[in-house]
């Protein structure tokens, strides 16, 4: 093996972050770094492991599905500029979704290349955009001290994604060391909550006759999920989470739900009179909600800033900036300390009537799927609580669904911290790659992932499967296959009033093939009857080590 100094430096940086893989997609540039990786391992030193994704895509989202399941932070490597734009929207998902992830590349040659501007050629303007941060080595500095100052700022919360260039005579020095020790990477402790605010606060939703709470994100501290419960149980609040994480069991009784024919019309937030806004972004593709011109709004959230945008178009009353972690039980006992007796009764009153409310949508949802039981074609509710009836509590679900994504949450239920992950950004295709770092992370759990066909086809199912192979890293993906663009599709018809834009998949392929094409177990059903045995025959083939693609054929959109 050729003894490459520089990169020995880089990955004794990798190990002191707690970095347990690599996913690459290999070029000429990044070879000294495989095969110093290689040796590493081989000669039984520490050393990430490096998982070898067929499409540049598939590395960025295995690596945010992989930080979602582990919290650790991840390393993507690819070929130039030509890997850092195959990666494309899967870095604006990893953006979104506060993915502490750092990338590298090789600085393309000739250097003196300009734009049609004239200007330098800047192979970090690509992505600059959609990243923390991006620097290129410049000759004389140190690795050691570039890399570690990436995984600081990838793992400073807001985290996100870093992008750091290489010239070619960094990547293959083979007699130069470098000059600094990987030190560990310390971390910024999130400053405390103030005080003040919290009682203003409290106050607030004491007072509230219908407060609302609503979280995004903060279920990335596992623990803040039971926070959270004592937080809504305390104020008799009804809680509304996104499906990003299991950041409240939307089987608790003071989980919102909506009606299975109102839609999003009948929103919470437009009911409330005082929202708790706790880690939250506004969804990508979120559904018009306007709020009551009265309502009164408190923002608690470790990123206030919301790319400039406030929440709804509209200020805070109180603002505070703070880990969640550590604002949510403040926040609880100052609500408690200064609770009457006589608040806490009409609370309680407050909370059986909101238990009462969950478990009747709760019933609805559930007696509508199951009149679908004999439905032809199948129906995404009659999928989903299949699912839900074959799934355990340690099951964890990687979710993209679009069109059938409200079904979904009121359908397959989560209680448990890490058991649902799904994907804060806008590019599809999210969901095979994450299923695949999500299982790498998780070896003894079973994970599923639900997708569209389109997000089947945009997810690179090949590199996927292959690797899953590979790595002994078996997933089951279920395809909700309407055989159209059922989401764009809606958009139209919305907003144009056109009922066919051309977006139909009259003979859709047969997606099973793929999967057997990549040593992975296929199946297709057709039939309501068949959803259950397929589900528990595609299960047994993941648990005996092989990964399975189960095409559900649903009604064409």
């Amino acid at each position: 093996m050729e003894d490459y100094k520089t990169i020995k430096t880089l990955i004794d940086v990798m190990n002191s972050n707690g970095v347990e893989f690599v996913f690459f997609n290999p070029g000429i540039d990044n070879v000294p770094f495989l095969e110093t990786i290689a040796a590493y391992r081989a000669q039984g030193n520490k050393s990430p492991k490096s998982i070898l994704c067929l499409d540049e895509f598939v590395t960025m989202t295995a690596a945010h599905g992989n930080w979602m399941a582990s919290g650790k932070p991840q390393v993507v490597s690819v070929h130039s500029e030509l890997g850092a734009l195959q990666i494309g929207g899967a870095l604006h998902n990893a953006q979104w979704g506060r993915v502490p992830v750092v990338f590298f590349t090789e600085v393309q040659e000739p250097l003196e290349r300009k734009n049609w501007q004239g200007q330098p050629f800047d192979q970090g303007m690509m992505v600059r955009n959609f990243v923390k941060w991006d620097h290129q080595l410049k000759a004389g500095e140190d690795i050691g001290e570039v890399f570690n100052q990436a995984f600081h700022i990838a793992t400073t919360e807001p985290c996100g994604p870093v992008y750091v260039t290489l010239p070619r005579g960094v990547l293959w020095n083979k007699s130069q060391s470098a000059r600094s020790k990987a030190n560990e990477n310390t971390q910024e402790t999130p400053a405390k909550p103030d005080i003040n605010s919290l009682a203003k606060a409290a106050d607030m939703l004491i007072n509230a006759e219908n407060p609302l709470i609503v979280t995004g994100y903060s279920g990335r501290n596992p623990d803040s999920v039971q926070s959270l419960i004592e937080l809504a149980e305390t104020l008799a609040a009804r809680l509304m989470t996104s499906d990003i994480r299991v950041n409240f069991p939307n089987t608790h009784p003071l989980a919102t739900y909506l009606s299975p024919t109102a839609g999003f019309g009948n929103s919470p937030l437009s009911q409330a009179d005082a929202v708790l806004v706790i880690d939250y972004d506004m969804h990508y593709a979120s559904p018009p909600v306007s709020l009551d011109l009265h309502v009164k709004i408190i923002h608690i959230d470790i990123d206030t800033v919301k790319k400039g945008v406030p929440l709804w178009n509209k200020q805070p009353d109180i603002l505070i900036k703070a880990d969640s972690s550590r604002a949510i039980p403040a926040l609880t006992e100052i609500i408690n300390k200064k609770l009457t007796n006589e608040r806490r009764e009409q609370l309680t009153k407050r909370h059986k009537k909101l238990a009462e409310e969950h478990d009747k949508l709760d019933g609805e949802w559930k007696a509508l799927a199951k009149s679908h039981a004999a439905q032809k074609p199948i129906t995404a509710h009659w999928l989903s609580h299949c699912i839900d009836q074959i799934i355990d509590d340690d099951t964890i679900i990687v979710n993209q669904t679009i069109s059938p994504s409200s079904t979904v949450a009121h359908l397959i239920h989560r209680s448990k911290p890490g058991t649902l992950l799904s994907c804060a950004g806008g590019c599809i295709g999210w969901a095979p790659g994450a299923a695949l770092g999500v299982k790498l992370a998780s070896p003894d759990k079973t994970v599923i992932s639900l997708m569209g066909d389109g997000a089947f086809i945009y997810g690179c199912p090949e590199s996927t499967l292959w690797s899953a192979n590979f790595y002994r890293a078996p997933f089951l993906a279920i395809i909700y296959d309407n055989q159209g663009y059922g989401a764009i599709k809606g958009l139209f018809k919305e907003r144009y009033n056109v009922d066919n834009m051309g977006a139909d998949i009259a003979r859709p392929p047969d997606y099973t093939m793929i999967a057997r094409a990549n040593n992975a177990y296929g199946l297709m059903v057709n039939d309501p009857a068949d959803v259950p045995k397929a589900l528990k025959e595609c299960l047994a083939k993941v648990r005996g080590g092989q990964a399975a693609v189960l095409d559900v054929r649903l009604a064409p959109v």
